[in-house]
C-alpha cells in the first residue's frame, strides 16, 4: 500500500490555496502568520501539516507541465488524426507566448509551492519550544528548503534563461509582491544553497523513521545539485553528486519487469523521489484537471484521442535495438517454433505499446498485437505506457469516478538518469571506459546488447564497436538517453538540448530538422494469436525504415510543421507570461 502524507486536517484551510488561472494568486491567500498564530503553526504536528500542504502542490500538473513538455519536445504527436492531427496544440506546433495558459499556469503553480514552503521554513524559524525532537525539526526544514530550492528551479530552468523573482519570504509589504527579477546567477546560486541545506540534513532512502517512503531523501536532492552542475557543462562539480547518491543512497537499477513502469512498481528499488497519488485520498466529487481531486489524468491524456502520443521515430527506434541473444529473457516459448527469439525489446515493451509486441500483456485482455488502436491513418503507431494503467485495467474508464481519476504516481528522478547523467560527465572528461560502463549497467537490464568491444566477457554480447569520447556522446544524445528517459521527470528532454547546443552543437533546431528529413513506411502486420490464428492487422499499423515494395503509407508529415515553427530565441525558454509582466510594476 502507498504510504499517505498528503490527508490534511481541517486547520490546513488556513493555507490551503486555490489552483486557478489568476496569476500571482498565490501571493492574495490570507497569511496564517499574521492572522492566526495563536490558533496554528504552534507545534511540530502542525508544522508538518503545513509541510504535507508543500507535498501537495506537486499534485497540481502545472508544475510540470507534463503534456506541453511532451509535444514541444519530439517525443509526443498530438494524438489522433494523420497526416493531419485532429487537435491544434501549440505546444507540438510551437506557437505559445506569454498568454499561453500552461506557461501562465506553471509560474503560478511553482511560486505557490514556494509560497507554501516559505510559510513552514518561516513558522519553523519561530518555534521556540519543540521539545527533545530536534531531529524531526531538522527534517522538516531540510524538506520544505528542498521544495524551495526545486521549484525554483523548475522556474529556472524552464523561463527567461534562468532570470526569475527570488521569493526567500512570505510577501507582506507592497514591494515583497511586486519583486524584480534577478540574475540566472543569483538564482541558482539561491537554489543551491537551499539545496545544500537539504542534501546535508534530509535522510536518506529507508531511513525516515515513519518508513515513509514519498518523503524526499538526500538522494533527491543530490541528483537536483548534480544536474545543476551538469546544465552548466560544469562536469568536475556534478560528478561527485552523482557518484554519491549511485554508490551511497540504497538506490539499484531494478530488474524486476513487473515493477518498471506498472503501478506495482511505484517506490521501487531505482526510484529517487516520485510524486504520490493514493487511492486513499480520490475525490471523485472534484474535478480532476488541477490535482485538488488527488489523482492525475497523464494517463487518459496518453492513452486517448487528445494528448500525446508515441511519434512514429521513437517508436522504431525502440523496437529495432538490439538484443543480447545471450540473455534468456529475450527468448518465449513458441507452440509452433518452440523456443523464440522476442519481437521487441524488453525496454521497447516496458515503456511503449506497439503492434508488433506479441509477448506481452496490454490492459489485461491480450496482447499489445491485438489491441485495435493502432491505425497508421488515425490513432498511429505507439502509445505510451509510463504513465497509463495498462497493468491493473482492462481499460482506463474502469477507474472510480473515470479515465482522468488515475492515482499512479509520477516519477520525477530515478537511477537510471543519474547513471546517464554521469555517463555524459565520464565522456567529457575524458573518462570514455567508465561511461561504456555505466551505460552498459542501464543496458543490461533491459538485455539489450552491449556497447564496446566484447573482450573476455562471454555472458553477453557487444556490439564490437570502439567507442571514441565522440562516438559514445553521440550515442547518448541519439538512443540511450531518449528512449530510457523519455517523458520522465522535468523537462529532461528540453533541458539536454538546452545543455547539447553549448557542448556539443546539438540544438533542438537541429533535432526538428533531423526529423523533418526522415521517412518511414506504415505496412500491415501479421500475427499469430492465443489460438493459433494467424491475424492481419491492415490499416498500415507498423513501421519500416526501407520503402517496401507492397502496400504502404508514408510517414514523413510528423515533425515538418513544428521545425518551420520552432525558433530557439522565442521557445528555448519560456518567457516571462504576460500576466506577470502586466501586473508587477519592478518588471520591464
Amino acid at each position: 500500500m502507498k504510504d499517505i502524507i498528503i490527508k490534511m486536517c481541517s486547520l490546513l484551510l488556513l493555507i490551503t490555496v486555490t489552483n486557478s488561472c489568476v496569476d500571482d494568486e498565490y501571493l492574495i491567500e490570507e497569511n496564517p502568520n499574521e492572522i492566526s498564530e495563536t490558533n496554528f503553526w504552534r507545534n511540530l504536528s502542525e508544522t508538518n501539516q503545513g509541510l504535507n500542504a508543500v507535498y501537495q502542490t506537486l499534485l497540481n500538473p502545472a508544475i510540470i507541465n507534463k503534456i506541453a513538455e511532451i509535444l514541444r519536445s519530439d517525443m509526443g504527436y498530438p494524438g489522433y488524426g494523420r497526416p493531419v492531427p485532429q487537435n491544434t496544440e501549440d505546444f507540438y506546433l510551437h506557437t505559445y507566448n506569454g498568454s499561453t495558459n500552461e506557461i501562465s499556469n506553471k509560474w503560478t503553480a511553482n511560486y505557490q509551492g514556494i509560497f507554501r514552503a516559505n510559510q513552514v521554513i518561516e513558522a519553523l524559524n519561530r518555534l521556540e519550544n519543540f521539545g527533545n525532537d530536534e531531529a524531526e525539526w531538522t527534517s522538516q526544514m531540510a524538506q520544505a528548503r528542498y521544495f524551495r530550492g526545486l521549484f525554483h528551479y523548475y522556474l529556472y530552468s524552464s523561463f527567461n534563461e534562468g532570470s526569475i523573482i527570488i521569493r526567500d519570504a512570505v510577501p507582506v509589504t507592497s514591494d515583497d509582491f511586486s519583486k524584480p527579477l534577478s540574475s540566472a546567477q543569483e538564482v541558482l546560486q539561491f537554489i543551491r544553497e537551499d539545496l545544500e541545506y537539504a542534501y546535508a540534513k534530509l535522510y536518506k532512502k529507508g531511513e525516515y523513521p515513519s518508513n515513509d517512503a514519498s518523503r524526499v531523501t538526500a538522494g533527491a536532492a543530490g541528483t537536483i545539485l548534480g544536474t545543476s552542475y551538469l546544465q552548466e557543462l560544469d562536469y568536475t562539480n556534478a560528478m561527485p553528486y552523482f557518484e554519491d547518491v549511485i554508490n551511497n543512497h540504497g538506490y539499484e537499477l531494478e530488474d524486476d519487469m513487473s515493477k518498471l513502469f506498472t503501478n506495482a512498481g511505484e517506490f521501487n528499488k531505482e526510484s529517487i523521489f516520485e510524486i504520490n497519488f493514493t487511492n486513499d485520498n480520490v475525490r471523485i466529487d472534484l474535478p480532476p484537471w488541477d490535482g485538488e481531486s488527488g489523482t492525475n489524468w497523464l494517463n487518459q491524456q496518453t492513452s486517448n484521442t487528445r494528448g500525446a502520443v508515441g511519434p512514429a521515430w521513437i517508436a522504431y527506434a525502440y523496437k529495432t535495438e538490439p538484443m543480447d541473444p545471450l540473455d534468456s529473457r529475450n527468448y518465449y516459448d513458441d507452440p509452433i517454433t518452440g523456443t523464440t527469439l522476442r519481437n521487441v525489446p524488453l525496454r521497447a515493451s516496458a515503456m511503449i505499446a506497439i503492434v508488433e509486441d506479441n509477448q506481452t500483456t496490454y490492459y489485461l485482455d491480450g496482447t499489445v498485437s491485438e489491441y485495435q488502436r493502432f491505425h497508421g491513418t488515425a490513432w498511429g503507431f505507439a502509445w505510451w505506457k509510463k504513465y497509463t494503467n495498462h497493468d491493473i485495467l482492462a481499460r482506463e474508464g474502469d477507474l472510480p469516478g473515470g479515465a482522468p481519476y488515475s492515482s499512479k504516481n509520477v516519477t520525477l528522478n530515478r537511477l537510471a538518469d543519474v547513471l546517464l547523467m554521469q555517463a555524459e560527465c565520464k565522456i567529457k572528461t575524458g573518462a570514455t571506459d567508465q561511461a561504456l560502463n555505466l551505460i552498459n549497467n542501464v543496458r543490461k537490464r533491459w538485455g539489450l546488447a552491449l556497447l564496446g568491444i566484447q573482450g573476455a566477457d562471454l555472458s553477453h554480447t557487444y556490439d564490437d564497436v570502439m567507442y571514441t569520447s565522440e562516438s559514445l556522446m553521440q550515442h547518448l544524445m541519439r538512443v540511450e538517453k531518449p528512449l530510457e528517459m523519455a517523458i520522465e521527470g522535468h523537462a529532461i528532454r528540453q533541458q539536454d538540448f538546452q545543455r547539447w547546443k553549448i557542448s556539443e552543437n546539438y540544438s533542438f533546431t537541429n533535432r526538428l530538422q533531423e526529423l523533418s528529413n526522415e521517412t518511414y513506411y506504415g505496412v500491415n502486420y501479421q500475427f499469430v494469436n492465443a489460438n493459433g490464428q494467424t491475424i492481419t492487422r491492415g490499416n498500415f499499423p507498423s513501421l519500416e525504415a526501407v520503402q517496401p515494395s507492397g502496400a504502404h503509407i508514408v510517414v514523413d508529415y510528423e515533425y515538418n510543421t513544428s521545425a518551420l515553427n520552432y525558433n530557439e530565441s522565442l521557445h528555448g525558454n519560456y518567457p516571462i507570461p504576460f500576466s506577470e509582466l502586466n501586473s508587477n510594476p519592478n518588471i520591464n
